[in-house]
C-alpha cells in the first residue's frame, strides 16, 4: 500500500533495460551493437519520454542521465489511486520501449518520497533487491518450428533482410539493428554521438571491430581490441548517509536534488577526458573509443588494445577527481555531523570507480568479452571492498579464457593524486620496452621454473635492470617485489602497456 501523502511528496517511477550488455552484444558485428545502443539511447531520451507520458507525469530532473534508463515522477492528487496511476504509466512506457527495442528486457519499480534520492534509497532500491518489480519481456515463439534469426540465432525470425549482400531471415530486433545508422551517431541522445560531439576531432570511429583494432600502433599487431567495463565504488554507502541526514541546512536540500545528475555528469566528463587524452585520438584526428553503455556510473567501451591501459587509468583518475569535486562540500557536512554526534565511525570518503579490462583478438565475440570484463570488474571491486579505485585484467590471447590468479591493481599504485605515473608505472614502461620475444621467453620461464630462472635469463640477455623491480627478495620468502607486482603478472600486463 502507498504511504500517506504530504504536500511535498512525489511518486517516482523508474524503468530500465536489464542485462543490457548481453542485449547489446547479442549480434556479432559492430554495426548491430552500435545501432542497438543508439536505439536504446534514443528510445529513452527525454524529449521522447515526454511525448510518451504526456500529461500523466514528467521526466524526473533529479535523476542522472543513463542510457537505457527512464525516470519519471508525478505529484499525487487528493483521492488518487496511486498504484493504478503507476500501472497506467508503466503500460504506456513499456509499450513504447517494446516497439523500439523488440528483443530487450525491461523492468520498472516505483517509490514515494520528498526527493528522488529519498524515494530511491527507502523504497525503489529495497523493492528492486527483493524482486518487487514489474517485468516486460520479449514475446516468445508461439510456433515451435519457427525459423531462427540468421543474425543473433536467438529469437524466431519474422522478416527478411540482407547481411553483407546475402538475404537472410531476421527477428524483429535484428531487423531494427540491420539498418544504416544515418546521422544517429551524431545524435546527442546516443552514447557514441555524445562522445563524438564532445571531442575536437573530424572523423568518426570505424564501422567494424577489425578496422577499430587496426587503428592501434604497428607494433601492436593491429588486430586486438580491449573491452573495458567500469562501475562506481561505495555509492550506496554515500547515498545512504546523505538520505539519513536531515536538518534545516538549505544546502542539504540542493545536494539531494542534484547529486545524481552531478555523478552522472562525472562519468561522461571522465569518458571525454580519457578519450581526448589518448595520443592516438590527436594523431588520427578521430574517435578511437566506441562506447556501448554510458549511464550513471556504468561504462562499457571497446578500443584498440594498446590504448586500453592509458584510457582506463585516465578514466579512473578523472572520474575520481570529478566526483571529489561534486561531493567535497557534502562530505564535509556529513562527516562534521557524524563527529558531533560521536558516532565513532570512519569518515566517509568520496566514491571512486573500478574497472575490468579484457584483451582479445578483434574477432572474439563481444558478448563473451563483456561477460569476461564484468568478471574482472567484480574481482577488482571485491578486492578493495569499495574503498579505492582498482583494476583487474585478463589477456585471452596470452592466457586463455580462465582468469589467472593475481591481485587486482590499485589506481594509487600506477597514478599519483595528480594523475602522473608512479614509480611502478615507470617500471612497467621500462619492462614494456624489452623486446616482446624476450618478454615471452621470460614469462614461459616464470610459469615453468619460477622467478629465479627468469632472473638468470634476464641477466644473460641484458634485461635484469628492467626485471628487478618485479622480483621478490630471494632472502625473504613471500615478501612482495619492490614494484608491488609479481614478475609473472607484470610480463602479462606489459604485453599491452605503453613503452617509456
Amino acid at each position: 500500500m502507498s504511504e500517506p501523502h504530504t504536500g511535498s511528496t512525489r511518486v517516482y517511477v523508474d524503468f530500465g533495460a536489464i542485462r543490457i550488455q548481453s542485449y547489446l552484444s547479442r549480434t556479432a558485428g559492430l554495426r548491430g551493437h552500435r545501432t542497438a545502443s543508439d536505439a536504446l539511447a534514443r528510445a529513452t531520451a527525454r524529449r521522447v519520454i515526454e511525448d510518451v507520458v504526456g500529461h500523466l507525469a514528467e521526466v524526473n530532473d533529479e535523476a542522472g542521465e543513463a542510457d537505457g534508463v527512464v525516470s519519471i515522477r508525478f505529484v499525487p492528487t487528493p483521492g488518487m489511486d496511486v498504484e493504478t496511476h503507476v500501472r497506467r504509466l508503466q503500460d504506456e512506457v513499456f509499450a513504447h520501449l517494446r516497439r523500439e527495442l523488440p528483443g530487450a528486457e525491461f523492468q520498472s519499480v516505483w517509490g514515494e518520497g520528498e526527493y528522488y534520492l529519498n524515494a530511491y534509497a527507502r523504497q525503489i532500491q529495497p523493492r528492486t533487491e527483493v524482486g518487487e518489480v514489474r517485468h516486460d519481456l520479449p514475446a516468445t515463439a508461439e510456433f515451435p518450428l519457427a525459423v531462427p534469426c540468421g543474425m543473433c540465432h536467438t529469437d524466431p525470425a519474422a522478416t527478411r533482410g540482407k547481411i553483407v549482400g546475402k538475404e537472410v531471415w531476421l527477428c524483429p530486433d535484428c531487423s531494427m539493428r540491420n539498418v544504416p545508422r544515418g546521422m544517429s551517431k551524431n545524435d546527442e541522445s546516443s552514447p557514441e554521438g555524445r562522445l563524438r560531439n564532445s571531442l575536437p576531432v573530424n572523423h568518426d570511429a570505424p564501422e567494424g571491430f577489425e578496422t577499430l583494432a587496426a587503428l592501434g600502433r604497428a607494433e601492436s599487431g593491429r588486430n586486438h581490441l580491449a573491452t573495458v567495463s567500469v562501475d562506481g565504488n561505495a555509492f550506496g554507502e554515500f547515498f545512504k548517509a546523505l538520505v539519513k541526514e536531515g536538518g534545516e541546512d538549505p544546502r542539504m536540500r540542493t545536494w539531494k536534488q542534484k547529486i545524481s545528475k552531478d555523478l552522472s555528469q562525472a562519468t561522461r566528463q571522465a569518458l571525454t577526458e580519457a578519450t581526448l587524452g589518448l595520443a592516438l585520438t590527436d594523431e588520427l584526428d578521430r574517435m578511437v573509443v566506441v562506447p556501448h553503455v554510458v549511464g550513471g556510473d556504468d561504462v562499457l567501451v571497446s578500443l584498440p588494445a594498446d590504448q586500453a591501459w592509458a584510457f582506463t587509468l585516465a578514466f579512473l583518475h578523472q572520474f575520481g577527481a570529478a566526483v571529489h569535486e561534486a561531493t567535497s562540500g557534502i562530505l564535509e557536512v556529513l562527516n562534521g555531523r557524524r563527529a558531533e554526534r560521536g558516532e565513532g565511525v570512519p569518515a566517509l570518503q568520496a566514491p571512486t570507480a573500478s574497472a575490468g579490462i579484457v584483451f582479445a583478438h578483434a574477432g572474439h565475440p563481444l558478448t563473451l568479452l563483456a561477460e569476461y570484463a564484468d568478471q574482472c570488474l567484480r574481482e577488482a571491486k571485491r578486492a578493495v571492498r569499495g574503498k579505492a579505485a582498482s583494476v583487474q585484467w585478463r589477456d585471452i590471447t596470452a592466457e586463455g579464457t580462465e582468469q589467472a590468479r593475481r591481485d587486482p591493481l590499485l589506481l594509487s599504485m600506477l597514478r599519483t593524486p595528480d594523475g602522473e605515473p608512479t614509480g611502478t608505472a615507470k617500471a612497467l614502461s621500462a619492462l614494456a620496452s624489452v623486446p616482446s620475444s624476450h618478454r615471452s621467453r621470460l614469462a614461459e620461464a616464470v610459469r615453468a621454473d619460477g622467478e629465479i630462472t627468469a632472473a638468470v635469463i634476464a641477466q644473460r640477455v641484458g634485461h635484469l635492470k628492467a626485471v628487478r623491480p618485479f622480483l621478490s627478495p630471494f632472502d625473504r620468502r613471500n615478501a612482495p617485489p619492490p614494484a608491488g607486482i609479481a614478475l609473472g603478472a607484470a610480463l602479462t600486463l606489459t604485453r599491452w602497456w605503453p613503452c617509456a
